[in-house]
Parts: C-alpha cells; sequence; structure tokens
C-alpha cells in the first residue's frame, strides 16, 4: 500500500484528528481505572471485528471461481481489494495487540498502586483504535463492490453464453 495514499486517506485523517483531539483535551496523568476500562472495551469490540472480518476475507477469498478472478484481474480489482483486506487485517490485528498490552500495562500498575499512566498510552490507542474500525468500515464497503463486481460479472458471462 502506498504510504501517500494511505496518509490522506479519510480514514487515517479522521483517527489522527481525534488522536489530536484526546491529546489536546486529556489530562496529562490518566486514572487507570479509566484506562482500564476502556481499554476493555476496545480488546471487546477489536476481538469480534477482527475475527469476523478474518471470517468474511476466507470466504471472499475461497468463494471466488477462476473465471471471476480473471474478470477482476483484467481490471485490475482483485489485487487491489485483497491488498486493502490484507492492509485492514493487519490494521485490527495491530490494534488488537496494542489494546492487550496497555490493559496489562494498566492492570500491573494497578497491583503496584500506581494509581495513574501516561496519556499517550490512551492516545495510541485511541487513534489506533479508531482507525482499525474505519478501515474495516471501508473495506466492508470494498467488499459491497465486490458483489457488485460479481453481479457484474455474472450479467456479462449470462450475455455471453446466450449469444
Amino acid at each position: 500500500m502506498n504510504i501517500r495514499k494511505l496518509l490522506v486517506s479519510w480514514d487515517f485523517i479522521v483517527a489522527a484528528m481525534v488522536g489530536v483531539l484526546t491529546y489536546g483535551v486529556a489530562p496529562h496523568w490518566i486514572v487507570n481505572g479509566f484506562a482500564k476500562d476502556v481499554y476493555a472495551v476496545g480488546i471487546s469490540v477489536l476481538s469480534i471485528i477482527f475475527s469476523v472480518f478474518f471470517a468474511a476475507l476466507a470466504i471472499i477469498m475461497a468463494a471466488s471461481d477462476d473465471e471471476f478472478l480473471q474478470f477482476l484481474n483484467e481490471r485490475g480489482d482483485y489485487s487491489a481489494l485483497i491488498s486493502t483486506f490484507r492492509f485492514t487485517l493487519g490494521t485490527l490485528f495491530l490494534a488488537l495487540i496494542w489494546s492487550l498490552g496497555v490493559f496489562a500495562y494498566t492492570s500491573f500498575r494497578e497491583a503496584t498502586s500506581i494509581n495513574f499512566q501516561n496519556k499517550w498510552f490512551l492516545v495510541v490507542f485511541g487513534f489506533l483504535f479508531l482507525y482499525a474500525l474505519l478501515a474495516a468500515a471501508g473495506s466492508a464497503m470494498d467488499a459491497i463492490s465486490y458483489s457488485k463486481f460479481r453481479s457484474e460479472f455474472l450479467s456479462l458471462r449470462k450475455k455471453t453464453s446466450t449469444k
């Protein structure tokens, strides 16, 4: 994926703006109890989306026949679709790993009676969480395009078989 294209994408810009807003609004030290609750919600949401997204990617890859893949390759759409899905899956995984890590870090700090953490942990979490969700939404739109391509392909196939 092109880094320039990534940096000017709507999902990255929105997530970055929320990250900057979080940095500007949040106090320097975040109470660990609050942060732990936020991270727990993030872990739950990202776990569900990651598993559903992974299953959807597997279905899309397995459900395609050779002629349809050739049709998409001729248009250049298959490589773009798969690379977008792969990137989004990686983003979801990274956000999930970060969430698990900061949740464990926060739990350890609470267990050792340290009640606060630097706001950067929450800011990075917010950015990764929101970016992963928005990228997944964008990939879901790509999956809808995939369905449209499939419909177009079947229509073209039907027209050529009746001639």
